[in-house]
């Protein structure tokens, strides 16, 4: 396999599934991983439950993905938007969703071959149940790429926190998450630790601010074009939440994400690095 060959291969596993729009020149943004500053005039705690409604969110998502393995350069940038309804019913301790996108377009700076086209509207509906969020939906024998980002975002978004939030409080857990990178098939096992930063704001709006640190292992086999690959991840990532209490509602939420790939196929392993960064916000 030719080194070209491998570079059309990495790069279409971090774009593959994905409607496309006209090529663009989106620059990434740097992470973000300052920690917003609480005030100091609320203590808490602060009483937090989803309220039943639905939340329309607009996704943006910036990623960049670098070879590690050859001497020169190669560097790719793309970025992506989405339009993402969530409809939560709450009963007893038990929130049901169902969570549909809409809209899916992405845009790519180098030489990315265009990813095949998706049906759209995609939905998929599950519970959180105490710290679980649970999809209904089989997990397929096939990759369908804006299903797998769907329910990724649907993990970040609708976490299960503690009814009652204290200053300083801290908390952690663990998923497992069966998903897609491209077109190749990935199970990720992530460790989360949860820190309540304070009383904050975030557009004038009275919030609450959490602090969410990840560490991330993966490992995924499949076929991409004529190859057979195995891949393996690791790395780590953050988010930070803006919950409004009294309108038991999400803010914004913004989350990085830093992971090393190997990549083994006819017998040579190559690596990348990926760095992602998404920011959800709530739209009427």
């Amino acid at each position: 396999m030719t080194r070209s060959d491998w570079w059309s291969i990495l790069i279409l596993l971090a774009t593959a599934g994905c409607t496309t729009t006209r090529p663009a020149r989106p620059v990434l943004p740097a992470p973000n991983t300052s920690r917003p500053a609480p005030e100091v005039s609320d203590n808490g705690p602060w009483n937090f439950t989803y309220s039943p409604d639905t939340i329309r969110l607009q996704v943006n998502r910036s990623a960049a993905v670098e070879s590690q393995t050859d001497s020169g350069t190669h560097r790719e940038i793309s970025t992506n938007n989405t339009h993402e309804v969530i409809a939560l019913t709450l009963s007893a301790d038990t929130i049901r969703y169902t969570a549909t996108v809409d809209t899916f377009s992405t845009a790519s700076q180098g030489l990315i071959s265009a990813p095949p086209t998706v049906n759209l509207p995609v939905q998929v509906s599950g519970m959180v149940d105490s710290l679980v969020v649970v999809t209904d939906s089989a997990v397929a024998e096939t990759c369908n790429a804006v299903q797998s980002s769907l329910e990724t975002d649907i993990r970040n978004v609708l976490i299960k926190f503690p009814s009652q939030l204290t200053p300083k409080m801290t908390w952690r857990d663990s998923t497992v998450r069966v998903g897609c990178y491209g077109t190749i098939p990935m199970r990720a096992t992530i460790v989360r630790q949860f820190s309540v930063l304070g009383k904050s704001a975030f557009n004038g709006q009275a919030a609450v601010a959490i602090q969410r640190v990840d560490s991330i292992t993966a490992q995924g086999a499949g076929r991409q074009q004529q190859h057979q690959l195995v891949i393996e991840a690791n790395g780590s990532g953050t988010a930070t939440y803006f919950l409004a209490p009294e309108l038991g509602a999400l803010l914004h939420l913004t989350t990085t994400q830093d992971l090393d790939f190997a990549i083994r196929a006819s017998g040579r392993t190559n690596r990348l690095r990926e760095t992602v960064k998404e920011e959800f916000s709530p739209v009427r």
